[in-house]
């Protein structure tokens, strides 16, 4: 709803004030809480990417079918799913202990249990 609002107004604001524009109504509202989005579905999280696709290539115009990727680089955004390229030091060593959880629904998406598989 915001970014096709935000689209209209494209061609009236420069590209400085368009990307303060999507930086407050988009990537805020996408990094807020983002510790939650661990216990997103692929199709929720599949959606909240195609969310910041769009508002990347509506900041830098480029066409609808244009690889997004080295667009999110330019601009220094991260894809959803990201993951930290190297493990730390003390992984191997079991420091962080995962609990069991009785329910598979809610249980799992507690924070103790979500935590240690950061």
């Amino acid at each position: 709803f915001h970014l096709r609002n935000i689209a209209k107004l494209s061609s009236i604001v420069s590209r400085l004030e368009l990307e303060i524009i999507i930086h407050a109504f988009i990537s805020l509202h996408l990094v807020y809480c983002n510790s939650l989005f661990t216990c997103l579905s692929k199709t929720s999280m599949d959606r909240l990417q195609a969310v910041q696709n769009a508002a990347a290539k509506l900041l830098t115009k480029s066409s609808k079918w244009s690889h997004v990727t080295p667009l999110l680089i330019s601009l220094h955004w991260l894809p959803k799913p990201y993951t930290p390229s190297r493990t730390l030091r003390s992984s191997d060593q079991g420091l962080l202990v995962i609990p069991h959880s009785r329910l598979k629904t809610k249980g799992d998406r507690a924070f103790e249990v979500t935590a240690p598989t950061l």
